[in-house]
């Protein structure tokens, strides 16, 4: 008798760590389940945010949000086309990009500076530009603008140079100056003043016009400067100012 007890005995204790084994294994399946799980969600979330700050721990620098560059100001330069925008709060720097037509865009330049001269430019092509702002410490800059930078288009022209300028008689003068093909007219500015102050201003209609004669006073000199204008879309483009001519 006292053995079947004993037996009796040994069979539930068996039976009790058995159980007991049984549960931590089940336990421990469940916790590596769990962790599965919650790294499978983490990875699905960071795939569908595209803010850096969904992806990364933010660090004290970076803002929450960038607002994009406003392009204040396009201009014709002698050497090339300038884009000036305004500055944006918590921004380290800039990427400036251009396109011409159906191209895709392209990377010009990651500066500091808010301004940027474009001398890669051919002589009446449309051009289209946008900038984005970045942190130093941002995984994208387009992520970090927060939505695209506003386009804008332009066209390049070349400086017409002056190729002379004399006074084919007392009260005449008569001035020349590079013809651009690709402009439909030019504007002349004469002044006695250098700064040219309260110029006379002429405006020449006609792509193959290169001369004009202009009435001075005797006994005066004067300066003189000339640039190119192209009508597009509605919209009129000039070059720069060539340089300044005097006439004697």
């Amino acid at each position: 008798m006292r053995t079947i007890l004993k037996k009796g005995f040994i069979l539930m204790i068996s039976l009790f760590i058995a159980g007991n084994l049984i549960t931590v294994a089940q336990n421990n399946v469940s916790a590596k389940e769990k962790t599965a799980d919650s790294n499978n969600v983490t990875r699905k979330d960071n795939q569908e945010y595209n803010f850096p700050e969904d992806i990364i721990e933010p660090g004290p620098e970076l803002p929450m949000y960038l607002y994009p560059p406003s392009i204040e100001k396009i201009t014709n330069t002698m050497n090339g086309i300038k884009i000036q925008w305004k500055k944006v709060e918590n921004a380290d720097g800039y990427r400036i990009q251009r396109k011409t037509g159906k191209d895709k865009w392209k990377d010009l330049k990651i500066l500091k500076k808010n301004k940027y001269t474009d001398n890669a430019v051919r002589n009446g092509q449309n051009y289209r530009y946008r900038v984005y702002a970045y942190a130093v410490n941002s995984v994208d800059f387009i992520e970090n603008t927060g939505i695209k930078s506003i386009t804008k288009n332009f066209l390049y022209l070349q400086v017409p140079s002056i190729k002379y300028s004399k006074k084919s008689r007392k009260t005449r003068c008569k001035i020349s100056w590079k013809q651009n093909k690709k402009a439909d007219g030019y504007n002349l500015q004469i002044s006695t003043s250098k700064q040219f102050k309260k110029p006379v201003i002429k405006k020449i209609k006609g792509k193959r016009k290169s001369t004009t004669n202009i009435n001075i006073h005797k006994n005066k000199s004067y300066y003189v400067k000339v640039r190119a204008y192209k009508m597009d879309a509605g919209k009129t483009y000039y070059s720069a100012w060539s340089y300044i001519k005097m006439i004697k």
